[in-house]
């Protein structure tokens, strides 16, 4: 499990994503950021990744922010994003993790959504199929977007749980 937890403070850092850009996490934060941790050659972050693709596409303009901060180099974290069509930013975590090792980070995936003012408001770890459905349901709720869920559809063929 993630050593940080609901309404603690996230730490604040800088990294520069695969599109050279600038991301920093701080307690002025524009808006709330959803955070997946990864690891390119972990098969649970290779399925939970195009569930958050279709989570960021279905609320893409809202006052929210999806960053996914790789545990690979660059270009590997180039390659993943191609490999599963991702669009929201992905940013490298540099050498020795320091964001992941801020976080006490022990398992990929691991997702948290801070709010504005750095507090942790959610976090999950692996694939956890109720908690990506109450992710929705809350942005749904919170950002009033009728389209977010059902974010599964029968087809899908997705597991309840994979641990990561």
């Amino acid at each position: 499990m993630a050593a940080l937890k609901v309404g603690e403070r996230f730490p604040s850092f800088t990294l520069k994503g695969i599109d050279s850009a600038t991301y920093s996490m701080t307690a002025s934060g524009a808006g709330p950021t959803l955070l997946t941790f990864f690891k390119n050659t972990c098969p649970t972050c290779m399925l939970i990744f195009p569930y958050l693709q279709r989570l960021y596409e279905r609320v893409e303009g809202a006052p929210l922010q999806f960053w996914g901060i790789s545990q690979d180099s660059a270009a590997e974290t180039r390659v993943f994003g191609e490999q599963y069509s991702i669009t929201f930013p992905l940013i490298p975590d540099g050498p020795d993790y320091p964001v992941s090792n801020a976080c006490g980070l022990t398992n990929v995936p691991t997702w948290f959504l801070v709010e504005p003012d750095a507090i942790i408001r959610r976090v999950s770890v692996g694939f956890l199929r109720a908690d990506l459905e109450a992710l929705a349901a809350e942005f749904r709720k919170r950002l009033r977007i009728p389209s977010v869920a059902p974010l599964f559809v029968p087809t899908d063929g997705a597991p309840d749980l994979r641990p990561g």
